[in-house]
């Protein structure tokens, strides 16, 4: 089938973003070419405190790209190689590829099924005796159960790392990614709630210490000029794009509250539905939806749908179609078919709607009344 509209409806729309904060933007980058300081400086200061400021946390450390923040996060809590890190079979495989870069063991436990987020009992069996750190991942937008995940973390005496990618804003009884971990870390993709023109990252911690060693780790463990106190790297985030940055993010909460009310939209859409079953909130979340997200569950397939909101210009995706126990790198790790039932089935099921804050009402609407059919013929 095919569409009279014109218009396409797209995951992001750089080009609606731009409209609006263009000349910002233009200003704060000519700004800081002509200030000559391209690495860190004042721009990188700046967003460090209001991004951290923003979440509630004390320190925030820019770095070069959200998987950095991954690993770099990691080793700051002073995980080792042959320490065993649980996260989740069900997020981008960075999450557990970070903890494989720095020779740690990813040990995985299976998602709750409604929300698609660590389950914190799940995540208690799978501990042994060599489990250091937990590593949730704030899944679409959403925090995980950071309260039952720190209890369990200070029950075992364990660290906890929370991977907040797409979590910008979000928060869980009042809390956001970093309060309650011992670190949080977040990208600044182009496609996130928070996006700059290319990469960055940035860790957010309450500690002193934790903050200390990640300002010395991503710049080749240097406390200052040509003094090396630890092995490190170099993963500065760039002026430039925190300068984008510091003009978008005063624009994060309408955005996200904008995101929110066409979740709404679709909530009431979907209502009652059996093949169009959208992820649960958890109580108590405030969720930021990088990511709208439903499970197709009878009539077409999800990639039957997929296929043919692309013949409407309606471009949905799927994050993630194969779950991180069953991909290729991840074979040394001794899982298969089967381990985790619930991560495995949200991979055949999930499909991702558009929910930028640029889209219209109509729109919205559109790609809700265009699903429900779709998933009937």
């Amino acid at each position: 089938m095919t569409t009279t509209a014109t218009k396409p409806i797209t995951p992001i729309d750089v080009a609606a973003e731009r409209a609006e904060l263009g000349p910002a933007i233009d200003d704060a980058v000519l700004r800081t070419l002509a200030s000559g300081q391209y690495v860190l400086g004042p721009e990188v200061l700046a967003l460090e405190q209001d991004f951290a400021a923003h979440h509630g946390v004390k320190h925030g450390i820019g770095v070069g790209t959200g998987t950095d923040a991954l690993w770099l996060g990691l080793l700051a809590l002073g995980v080792e190689p042959g320490d065993h890190v649980l996260t989740t079979p069900f997020t981008f495989f960075a999450s557990a590829a970070a903890i494989a870069l720095i020779g740690a063991q990813p040990v995985l436990a299976d998602v709750e099924p409604d929300t698609a987020l660590l389950d914190p009992e799940a995540a208690e069996a799978a501990l042994d005796g060599k489990t250091t750190c937990l590593l949730p991942v704030h899944l679409y937008g959403q925090l995980a159960d950071m309260r039952a995940l720190r209890a369990l973390a200070d029950r075992r005496g364990l660290k906890l790392l929370e991977d907040g990618a797409q979590a910008h804003g979000a928060r869980r009884d009042g809390l956001a990614c970093g309060a309650l971990g011992d670190a949080g870390t977040f990208s600044f993709y182009v496609t996130k709630n928070l996006g700059a023109a290319g990469e960055g990252g940035m860790l957010l911690t309450q500690q002193d210490d934790v903050a200390l060693a990640l300002r010395r780790l991503r710049d080749h463990g240097s406390p200052h000029k040509y003094v090396h106190a630890r092995i490190g790297t170099n993963s500065r985030l760039q002026a430039l794009q925190a300068a984008i940055l510091n003009v978008k993010l005063p624009h994060l909460e309408r955005w996200n509250a904008r995101r929110r009310e066409h979740a709404r939209l679709y909530d009431a859409a979907f209502r009652g539905s059996a093949t169009v079953v959208p992820l649960a909130v958890a109580p108590g979340a405030l969720h930021a939806y990088h990511q709208y997200t439903v499970r197709i569950r009878g009539g077409r397939t999800r990639e039957q749908v997929l296929a043919a909101l692309a013949e409407r210009q309606i471009i949905a995706a799927v994050h993630y179609p194969t779950p991180v126990h069953l991909q290729e790198a991840a074979r040394p790790w001794g899982y298969g078919p089967g381990d985790f039932p619930h991560a495995e089935a949200l991979a055949r099921e999930v499909l991702c709607l558009p929910i930028h804050p640029f889209l219209s009402r109509a729109e919205v609407e559109r790609v809700a009344e265009s699903v429900l059919a779709l998933v009937r013929e």
